[in-house]
């Protein structure tokens, strides 16, 4: 059979028909190494310019272990690719099969064919139904954007010699972002996401989560304490991006919205919410509003705490995460909001632990009670906005 070199192009998309990222430029081409036998398939990859949490066409060609491709054929559709991998030579040579290679099948009856394809190839668990289980890794650092594509009812070689796999961010991404008064600096020492789920069975077919978390009790850290100094966030009107431990928090799409904390003490339990552990103070002199820059102004220290005094509080969280969607939820810390609900009655130190010491108005002496707002004058309010690679703005008020 004459024929050429098989180039599969792959796209890493917003979508399954997108070939570039939303909001990006023209997509950039990696070299490939054409081969003398022109009966093996082979993988062209190119992809848009991205965040740099995100993967792209570098990410890919670092990992060692590639991404995984397994296809179908024929019309009782069985296996012809059994969960191969595909990946970029360390000597920087090109593109090719981790282990055997794969020819296009010379006869008819072999198709049509089914290609599916993801990443990363660690951590997916195929089921031999065109479905794969997934569990979100429990610290942030060890969680991957998971990928996904497919191209299927290839009825033929393709004249042009080329099949295109459109991959898709088949996770939901979280990150947070802060306002404070502008003559306020805040210093935020921990965020964190609260019970929400943590796997999903993925469907190839589809291209989309076929069921819903069973298991809805994990939290993940996105900026870990003990966080010693804390992140310092001065007076401004516009957002200032907080930056994880470990980057973005890659999470499973979900319905929060039914679940969302009820700002009950008892709620906390299993209900879904945003932890926060801050304290707020005037920037021009230091004044404490919210906690305590120094443990020794606390009318109750007795010795056994230094440092500064932060409170631990939590918002609801009322949300749906969609597939392929970014999240970037703004926390108002300004005064003007709620200042989120007091979920530890206690002042939480440096280190993250209990001080023992009670939860007081710096200004008023005055005790504040969970689950109480730490400013009752201000509501909690939601607004949400959408805007490139899925990008969903939530303010925590």
């Amino acid at each position: 059979m004459n024929t050429r070199i098989v180039n599969i192009k792959i796209a890493l998309g917003l979508a399954v028909t997108a070939l570039t990222f939303a909001g990006c430029s023209k997509d950039e081409l990696s070299d490939v190494n054409h081969r003398d036998d022109v009966h093996i398939i082979g993988f062209e990859v190119s992809t848009g310019k991205t965040r740099a949490d995100i993967v792209d066409i570098d990410a890919l060609q670092t990992d060692a272990d590639g991404f995984g491709v397994f296809a179908t054929q024929g019309a009782a559709s069985k296996m012809f690719i059994n969960n191969s991998a595909y990946r970029y030579h360390a000597d920087a040579s090109g593109w090719s099969w981790a282990g055997n290679k794969v020819k296009w099948p010379e006869e008819a009856e072999d198709y049509p064919i089914n290609f599916y394809a993801y990443y990363p190839l660690s951590g997916v668990s195929l089921n031999g139904d065109l479905t794969a289980a997934y569990t979100i890794a429990d610290t942030p650092e060890k969680q991957k954007d998971f990928l996904a594509a497919h191209q299927t009812g290839v009825a033929a070689r393709p004249l042009t010699g080329d099949v295109s796999l459109a991959f898709r961010h088949i996770l939901s991404k979280i990150d947070f972002r802060v306002v404070t008064a502008a003559d306020m600096s805040v210093e935020v020492q921990s965020i964190a996401v609260r019970h929400v789920g943590n796997n999903g069975t993925f469907d190839f077919e589809e291209l989309d989560w076929t069921s819903a978390p069973a298991k809805w009790n994990s939290g993940y850290d996105y900026m870990k304490a003990p966080l010693n100094p804390a992140n310092i966030f001065k007076g401004t009107t516009n957002p200032k991006d907080v930056t994880g431990s470990a980057g973005s928090l890659m999470l499973m799409p979900q319905d929060l919205s039914t679940r969302r904390w009820d700002k009950t003490i008892a709620g906390l339990a299993t209900q879904s919410y945003v932890e926060v552990v801050y304290r707020m103070y005037e920037t021009a002199n230091g004044k404490d509003i919210v906690g305590y820059g120094d443990a020794a102004d606390h009318p109750d220290y007795d010795g056994s705490v230094t440092g500064s005094l932060y409170v631990k509080v939590a918002y609801p969280l009322p949300t749906n995460w969609l597939i392929s969607k970014a999240y970037a939820y703004t926390i108002y810390l300004d005064g003007d909001s709620s200042g989120g609900n007091l979920i530890e009655e206690n002042f939480i130190d440096e280190n993250g632990e209990d001080t023992k010491l009670p939860v007081i108005d710096p200004e008023t002496g005055e005790p504040i009670n969970p689950p109480d707002p730490i400013f009752p004058d201000n509501s909690i309010g939601f607004d949400v906005s959408v805007d490139n690679w899925g990008t969903v703005n939530n303010p925590l008020q």
